[in-house]
Parts: structure tokens; sequence; C-alpha cells
């Protein structure tokens, strides 16, 4: 009975001890629910935040709403359009793709850029979304071919009265133009001869820039030296020219591979030109030296009464020029006798040796004027007209002869 109305101490402790154990598994709880659901929060704050922003950055790039749709849709569901190139304003293709159009150009740049600085089209080219029937489309390689060349090759076989001013007519070119083309062929053309007409030339322009280094001659210069003691004809080279060599740094630019303009950033001289050295004669000419071109030896109305060429089955060596007998015969050119004197066929014969490898014969002489070793100037009278030798009347026989083989005088005579 003392204990009644007193509560057991052990059974309390229990009891409290238990309410303690609930109570702290139910914070516990409380805590971790509270845990997910603030990162929860901060996920979704965060994916939030991030789509505010690319919403704010798309609307201050693009400037409206359509805009930022169209950077947010998925490029994948985007539905491409066919894309026309124009070059300078001309339509030239239409491709399925603006992809393959960029791809169709970076071709036509490919092709001339390797090593370049910088390459680029010289033309407008613009890229154009079109509606057009896929039939009229163009592959890739296709397109290249309409880029690359704006009038085709054309070859053309000659037909029968055709000529070249006919062709040139019929196909708008000009005569030049055929003949640049054609380097072999003639004026005269002939029925199935093949002509190039026109070539194919790259309706794109690529401008290609690149840097080169090479070797480049320094050409010499010639002087002269006047001397005293050499005729006014006569040089002798004293010192033999020599180039020099540089090596040149310059910026080629191309137009389709071929250098259109250069551009030298530095030179530096490797071997500098050696000057060639001539001396020039200042001494007066003799009268009796050779001119080298030959006179008629009679004055007067020249009638050439036999020509040179084959006569009564042998070689006429010379031709005939009438003459009176005791007319003058005047030397042709000036030089040396080497002959005065009689010889068979001739009769009185005077030959001259012109120190130029040329010798001319003068025959049938009635006098001789001159003798042997005589230094005579050109015009110089060196005998009179008649009819010695083997003749039928009076006439002065004239020969040239070259390095002792006769030629026809009248290719030299004035």
């Amino acid at each position: 009975m003392d204990n009644e109305g007193k509560s057991n101490p052990f059974s309390c402790g229990i009891m409290k001890n238990t309410a303690i154990k609930r109570r702290c598994i139910f914070v516990v709880a409380l805590v971790i629910l509270f845990a997910i659901a603030f990162k929860y929060m901060e996920n979704d704050k965060s994916a939030y935040s991030y789509v505010c922003a690319e919403r704010t950055n798309a609307k201050s790039e693009k400037g409206n709403l359509i805009a930022y749709l169209n950077t947010v849709n998925n490029e994948n569901l985007r539905i491409e359009k066919p894309t026309a190139i124009t070059v300078d304003g001309l339509y030239v293709a239409a491709l399925k793709s603006k992809k393959d159009a960029l791809e169709a150009l970076k071709i036509m740049l490919d092709k001339y850029k390797r090593g370049s600085i910088s390459a680029y089209f010289k033309n407008d080219i613009r890229l154009i979304e079109i509606d057009t029937p896929t039939t009229n489309l163009k592959t890739i390689e296709e397109a290249v071919e309409e880029l690359e060349g704006e009038s085709r090759s054309v070859t053309y076989v000659v037909k029968d009265n055709d000529t070249l001013w006919s062709i040139s007519r019929e196909f708008n070119v000009t005569l030049n133009d055929i003949y640049n083309l054609n380097p072999d062929i003639s004026e005269r053309i002939y029925p199935g001869e093949l002509l190039k007409i026109r070539e194919s030339k790259p309706l794109l322009t690529v401008v290609a820039e690149k840097k080169s280094v090479y070797f480049e001659d320094i050409p010499y210069e010639t002087v002269t030296q006047k001397d005293d003691k050499m005729f006014i004809n006569d040089s002798k080279v004293l010192v033999r020219g020599k180039a020099g060599s540089k090596i040149v740094t310059a910026i080629l630019k191309y137009y389709n591979g071929e250098i259109v303009n250069k551009n030298v950033i530095n030179e530096s001289v490797v071997c500098e030109p050696v000057n060639e050295v001539i001396a020039v004669g200042d001494k007066p000419l003799p009268a009796t030296y050779a001119t080298g071109k030959f006179n008629y030896p009679i004055r007067g109305h020249i009638t050439i009464t036999s020509r040179y060429g084959q006569r009564w089955g042998r070689l006429h060596a010379g031709i005939d020029i009438a003459a009176s007998i005791g007319d003058p015969i005047y030397a042709a050119d000036g030089g040396t006798v080497i002959f005065s004197g009689w010889e068979s066929g001739y009769g009185y014969l005077v030959k001259i040796d012109h120190g130029n490898g040329y010798v001319t014969y003068y025959g049938h002489a009635s006098k001789l004027i001159v003798k042997k070793g005589d230094k005579v100037y050109k015009g110089q009278e060196i005998a009179l007209a008649g009819m010695t030798g083997n003749t039928t009347g009076p006439h002065v026989h004239f020969e040239v002869r070259k390095n002792g083989v006769p030629v026809n005088p009248q290719k030299y005579l004035k």
C-alpha cells in the first residue's frame, strides 16, 4: 500500500526512453525529408535559372521571340530548304541544302589554296534558300562543274570553203584568239583539220596569296670604252659580263593558279653582277675598207645581157653587164687587189678580196689600171671595159664569190 499512488520508477524510465527514441526518430525523418525537398528545390531552381538565362541571352542576341524559338529548336528537327548559289548576281546552281552548297564552294577554294597564307573568292557569292522542284537540284559534283566553267572548250572540224575569218565570225572570236589557241596553225586551213575555238574559263575566280622565297638573277650592265686604235665599226669584249643573284621574298597573288601580281617584301644580294666592258673603235675607216655592200661596176643605165645560172650546159658563174669598149669599170667595194692579169676565158681580169669572205671578179677588160697588192676604195676605177677572152661583144663579166663559192651577184648589188 506504501507504494500506492506512486509510479514505478523502473517502469517510468522505460516509458520515457521509448518516447525520446520515438521523438528522435521523428526529428531525423523530418530532417531527411527537408533535406530531400531542399535538394530538389535547388535542382529545380538551377534548371529554372538556366532556362531563364538562356531565354534572356537569346532575346538579347536575336531581339525577338521568333528568333529565340528558332535557336532553341532541335537542329535535327529542322527541315533544310534547297539553296541556290549565285555568282556576281547570276544564278549558277541549286543544291538540296546549304551544307551541300558550302561544300561545293569549299571544293573550288581548296583547288587553289594549297600553301596559301590566304585564299578567297574575288566574286560576289551568295547562298539563297529557294523553293524549287527536286528535279532541278544539282549534286555537289554537278555544281562544281557549273562553277568551274562559264564556257566549255570548243573544238571545230574545218569544212570545205572555211576560212579562219569565217570561223571567227561564226563563233564570235577574234583571229588572234584562234592563233593563240592553235600556235602551229598556218593561214591556209584544210577540210578535216581540228581547230580549238574556245577554252573553258572558270566562272569563279579564286584569289590566293602565297609567300615565296626564290633566287633571281641580277642582270649585268654593258659599259663601252672608245679605242682610237680600232676602226669605228670594230669592237672587242674586254671583260665578260656575269649576272649576279639575289634571294627574293615576295607575296605572290594568284588568280586561279596564275600569278597576277608580285609584291616584293625583301631582297638579299648573294652575288653582285659583273659589268661587261666592250672596247669600241674610234679610228676612222680607210677609204679602202669594205662596207659589205656592193655597187654595180658600171655607171649609168644597167643592162644585163646574161644572168647567173646554167648556160650552154655549164654554170655561168656571174652576170654580163652591157658596156662600150673603154667604159670605166669601178670596184664594187673596198678591198685589196689579189689578181690583175690575163686568165683563160676571162681575158684581162681583176680580182678584189674584200677581207670579209667575199671576192669580186671583173672580166673581159680592155685595159687594167690596178695591179696586184693595190688597196682600192669603193667606186675606184680599176679597168676599162672591152671584149677580151671568150666573148661575142663588149661587156663586163662580174662575179661575187663567198668563201670561194660563186653566188648570184644580183642578190648583193644595189
